[in-house]
């Protein structure tokens, strides 16, 4: 899948990239990568799903694949984006103004209907499809549990999906590693969010089954425990591996979910076999910036990672 990039402001890139089935694009804050997705969502082909708050994006792209579902989700813009939109609101004086708080406040529904969205793709998938989603999901868990216990670490297993959410008609339900559960997301710490984007992964390969998905992840492993982060890197790449028709661009800065996603199995960023489709073609690019210029380059053979292995030199 050959992807070509121009965007001029407020970064300049200039690229034509040949992305794998699973694409990752890694490197430090403030060089543009959201941007990129962005970037990439606005011009896919395909029915269009932004479990996000609506963003016009900047410059051009193009991919030579067209898709039945584009999916689109950064679980960070749920969060502050909201907050910082209408804080003006929110910090209005209750005496006098109280009315035109409310009225304010009343805005918030077009954006986090977003959200709610998630339950459109839900809506799309078949049960069955759904259900196994989730059982490649305790399958991945499994595994990572199987060599825990190897290791005497298997009370670690706890913390590799902490939470569980799953969309109805009535609105968000949840369950928790210690057997807790509920609906709304009220009393829910920021452990949500991952587990949002879990699910949506779920529900995409769930989709995948009827047609052709391209599914783009902006940091997925915001707020995630660093087992949890690893945990979701293996899910992601054991979804996109067992669906013909799912792709999936990323990005990211943990060190967990990218050792996640290129660990063991076949993804060693080899060429698909002729004999076996679901064998996965992996592509890591390191993007770079230099004043406006930003650099997109595949990951070279060496250990050394721009920003993740500046710990390992300092230790």
């Amino acid at each position: 899948m050959e992807l070509t990039i121009d965007i001029k402001d407020p970064v300049d890139v200039h690229a034509k990239l040949e992305l794998g089935k699973l694409t990752l694009f890694i490197g430090p804050n403030l060089n543009g990568k959201s941007l990129l997705l962005q970037c990439i969502y606005n011009s896919a082909k395909g029915e269009k799903h932004n479990l996000t708050v609506d963003f016009t994006g900047a410059g051009e792209c193009s991919l030579n694949e067209e898709f039945d579902y584009v999916i689109y989700m950064d679980p960070y813009v749920i969060t502050y984006y909201i907050y910082d939109k209408y804080r003006q609101y929110l910090d209005t004086e209750e005496s006098e103004e109280k009315g035109r708080a409310f009225t304010g406040l009343s805005k918030l529904r077009d954006d986090v209907k977003a959200i709610h969205r998630l339950l459109d793709i839900r809506e799309l998938s078949r049960d069955d499809d759904i259900f196994e989603g989730w059982s490649r999901v305790n399958n991945v868990v499994s595994e990572i549990t199987e060599k825990l216990k190897q290791a005497n670490r298997e009370d670690e297993a706890k913390y590799l999906i902490p939470l569980k959410i799953s969309m109805t008609r009535y609105g968000i339900e949840w369950k928790d590693v210690f057997g807790d559960e509920g609906s709304g997301v009220t009393n829910l710490t920021p452990s949500f969010y991952p587990s949002f984007v879990l699910t949506a992964t779920v529900y995409s390969y769930a989709l995948s089954k009827k047609g052709k998905v391209l599914l783009i992840l902006d940091e997925p492993d915001a707020f995630t425990y660093p087992s949890f982060a690893y945990t979701f890197g293996r899910i992601v790449r054991d979804l996109t591996e067992n669906s013909k028709s799912l792709y999936t661009i990323s990005v990211t800065h943990s060190w967990d979910f990218y050792k996640g996603i290129v660990s063991s199995g076949s993804l060693k960023g080899e060429k698909p076999s002729e004999s076996n489709e679901n064998i996965l073609n992996l592509k890591v690019f390191v993007v770079t910036r230099d004043g406006k210029r930003v650099d997109i380059k595949p990951k070279g053979k060496g250990w050394y990672i721009p920003g993740f292995s500046v710990s390992a030199i300092l230790s």
